[in-house]
């Protein structure tokens, strides 16, 4: 009886130990793959269907400033492209980028599509803001994710 509780106290430290190595291993990395500035001039019909749903409510993203859009010539779009690799064996939910606004921001854009990343592989996930013209395009991100319900996060520098 004595080797057999040996056993399954050595069975159950075995366990703790591989279960703390997928949990302390689950940090995807995070890499940045490029930025595109967008002219709202030259997507009149997108820049009015957004004045529209943020006069009527219906608008999914955050807003930074005034509750009016300025002139289409006075601002740009800055899409932002991650490649995210899940290179553990642990399903990662969530995954999401989070811009960090400066001064001269006017709205981010979100999506509703939930983004999972299945062990062993990689996508690319965008971030896309309304800014004035005048801006400069490197921003400050965080990708965060979910694992077995747990919360991470990674800081990335976005235009460099």
């Amino acid at each position: 009886m004595k080797p057999l509780a040996i056993f399954l106290v050595i069975l159950v430290i075995a366990a703790f130990a591989g279960v703390g190595y997928l949990y302390f291993s689950a940090n995807l990395e995070v890499s940045f793959v490029e930025c595109v500035a967008t002219d709202p001039l030259t997507q009149a019909d997108y820049f009015s269907s957004l004045k529209t749903s943020l006069e009527s409510g219906t608008f999914v993203g955050t807003r930074y400033s005034v509750p009016d859009l300025p002139d289409p010539e006075n601002c740009l779009f800055y899409t932002w492209t991650v490649r995210v690799a899940n290179k553990t064996f642990l399903q990662a939910d969530t995954v999401e980028i989070q811009v960090t606004p400066m001064s001269g921001d006017i709205l981010s854009i979100g999506t509703t599509k939930e983004t999972v990343l299945p062990a062993r592989s990689e996508t690319s996930i965008s971030a896309t803001v309304l800014t004035a013209r005048s801006m400069h395009s490197v921003r400050e991100a965080t990708v965060t994710w979910y694992v077995w319900g747990l919360p991470f996060s990674a800081r990335i520098t976005l235009g460099r």
